[in-house]
């Protein structure tokens, strides 16, 4: 998912455009390669169960006074898809509200949505989600999606063609009846999918959007402040 805002460039303006992107995303590189090397630990020298059991969160866990596991469960993945999809997420959408807000708010973007999206999972879940360990950075994917949709809700997104504004109230919607859903009929959802988690995160960045950071910038507003940053970098050698 991206959002339109500039027209394709080619050629070296291309490249130097390129380049400024991977420069000015330097942050969300850095959480994925985290992420990916955690994972790589993971599997190589330790045994992912009881990983899992100590680091991912649980209801039982926080109850006990384990409560690092609200941050640390968003390091670990269950296996190489779900890895691959929250990376390609971060890759997409952090690489996108990085450069308009910076690496500082992007971290404190994604670990909020984090802390909700964990909190959200351990009290809002169905019950038979409660016993297996959560695991996964989607909590925080979904508060960086939903930030990046109210601070450009007008925004056209490729390739749905729809607002930004649209994206997020479907997004939320979507997230909200899937888990009202495995409420009233847990049987007919066998794959466990944390929608508790990804609506507590996405919530909680559309709320950073709409109260922390003021009120939303117009298209315009974004276009001049990524000029400036991009003019910033490229004075730099």
């Amino acid at each position: 998912m991206m959002l339109q805002d500039h027209p394709a460039m080619g050629g070296m303006q291309g490249l130097r455009s390129r380049m400024i992107g991977i420069r000015s995303a330097a942050g969300t590189l850095f959480l994925v390669l985290v992420l990916a090397g955690i994972h790589a630990l993971v599997l190589v020298f330790g045994d992912p169960d009881r990983v899992f059991l100590r680091l991912g969160l649980s209801r039982g866990g926080l109850a006990t006074g384990d409560y690092w596991q609200l941050l640390t469960y968003g390091l670990l993945h269950g296996n190489l898809i779900h890895l691959f999809v929250n990376l390609a997420g971060l890759l997409i959408i952090g690489s996108r509200v990085e450069r308009i807000c910076g690496a500082a708010a992007l971290a404190k973007i994604f670990w909020v949505g984090i802390v909700f999206g964990g909190l959200a999972q351990c009290f809002l879940a169905p019950a038979a989600q409660r016993g297996a360990p959560l695991v996964g950075a989607s909590g925080g994917l979904a508060a960086l999606v939903l930030w990046l949709t109210a601070m450009a809700p007008d925004a056209r997104v490729w390739p749905l063609k729809i607002s930004g504004r649209n994206l997020g109230r479907g997004i939320l919607l979507a997230e909200g009846g899937f888990l009202i859903g495995g409420w009233l009929f847990p049987d007919m959802a066998p794959v466990f999918v944390a929608h508790a988690c990804h609506l507590g995160g996405g919530i909680a960045g559309w709320w950073m959007a709409h109260r922390l950071l003021g009120a939303p910038p117009s298209l315009a507003d974004l276009k001049r402040a990524r000029a400036r940053a991009e003019s910033g970098y490229g004075n730099k050698h």
